[in-house]
């Protein structure tokens, strides 16, 4: 997707070095947002801090580990966490390891500095182990209404898509959720399937892909 969005923002711009046209594009004005990243790069012998800026065009949300143990009835458990808790990881707070090499960690601070009109979310759920790919079927739940990041509350979003993934990661099905703006309707839509739905089951897919669209409060004058 954000390969996808990058194509689509420099067809828009044009590619020539001469061309005098602006770097901005449609693609800019609704999915880009910036992040403040702080960046703690701890050494053998010493550890090093680093602060900058970087824009984005979608947020990567970790899942957490899935249970290695079954229930009583041979079941796996699957495990339900809020997306409020996987935003944490941009709260500016939260610390995100990552290893660099053999001797080396960083650990990585985001904050949210300015947030787009449209938010992308990636679900990372699949992970390369070897020469296979493995799923987390963590389920995540989402208001399809009204999401508001910390910090800036006087912001929300609503869920205009929803892509899924059904089935194990080699054989699974992708399907999508969109809304229909004028009255408010899902419809689900898999190939040349398109059906309606009901919110509720919007919210119950194990989401992969989701576009939230701002709407701003307007703060009443004192």
């Amino acid at each position: 997707m954000s390969w996808l969005l990058n194509k689509l923002h420099k067809g828009l711009i044009g590619t020539s070095k001469n061309t005098t046209t602006t770097t901005s594009s449609i693609i800019h004005e609704c999915f880009r947002g910036e992040l403040e990243v702080v960046k703690e790069i701890i050494n053998p012998d010493n550890t090093t801090m680093e602060t900058c800026r970087m824009p984005f065009l979608m947020l990567g949300l970790d899942l957490p580990p899935p249970p290695l143990f079954k229930d009583v009835m041979e079941k796996n458990i699957i495990p339900q966490v809020a997306l409020f808790n996987l935003l944490n990881k941009f709260d500016g707070e939260t610390v995100t390891e990552v290893v660099l090499n053999l001797s080396s960690v960083a650990r990585m601070r985001y904050r949210i500095t300015r947030l787009p009109r449209y938010l992308i979310f990636h679900v990372g759920r699949f992970a390369k182990k070897g020469f296979f790919t493995e799923k987390n079927p963590t389920l995540v739940s989402f208001p399809v209404k009204n999401l508001v990041l910390k910090d800036n509350m006087l912001k929300k979003y609503d869920l205009i898509a929803n892509v899924v993934h059904d089935g194990k990661p080699e054989e699974g099905i992708y399907k999508v959720f969109v809304q229909r703006k004028s009255n408010e309707i899902w419809y689900e839509m898999q190939d040349l399937h398109v059906g309606e739905v009901l919110p509720q089951v919007v919210a119950l897919s194990e989401a992969y892909l989701q576009i939230y669209e701002q709407h701003v409060l307007q703060v009443p004058e004192s």
